[in-house]
């Protein structure tokens, strides 16, 4: 008896479907810890873009959905960190353990920027205190979650040919 596996856009529709329910709960777990952000570097580095976008808008209605700032966070968080991987990736090899830091360490100091930012359009009064610890909680486990994706993430569904 044979065997059938999946095809390709099934088991992706399989593994991100998963990924994003584990995140979900990690969001809910860990406040303030944006799991999405490396499974969308992730993404930008092994899938199409059009599956890419299609899970960024995705998880930016997530975030803003479940957020209590107005709309656009999920928005710039996402938009400026693929500006930022793009970018990046002219001067560093788009897998290095340094460009994943890197990327941490932008997204560490985006977090409170952002949150300062549209707290201050709302009228809300934000303590800025948490919100710097989150930063520098993000900072340091985004690599060690890219890592993990990376590691985990079907090999079936890696263009390694394709150049990035």
């Amino acid at each position: 008896m044979r065997t059938v596996l999946p095809t390709n856009s099934a088991l992706a529709i399989f593994w991100w479907g998963a990924y994003t329910v584990l995140g979900i709960w990690a969001h809910r777990t860990v406040p303030g810890i944006d799991v999405f952000a490396p499974a969308l570097i992730v993404s930008l580095q092994e899938e199409s873009g059009q599956r890419t976008s299609v899970l960024a808008v995705i998880w930016i209605l997530l975030i803003e959905g479940t957020g209590n700032l107005p709309f656009g966070y999920g928005l710039a968080w996402y938009g400026l960190l693929a500006a930022a991987f793009f970018a990046g990736r002219w001067l560093f090899e788009a897998r290095s353990y340094l460009f994943m830091v890197l990327l941490g360490l932008w997204l560490g100091l985006l977090h409170p920027v952002l949150v300062y930012g549209l707290s201050s359009l709302a009228n809300l009064e934000v303590p800025m205190r948490p919100v710097l610890i989150q930063g520098a909680i993000q900072a340091a486990v985004f690599p060690v979650i890219w890592f993990l994706i990376d590691y985990f993430f079907p090999k079936r569904l890696r263009h390694d040919v394709r150049p990035l």
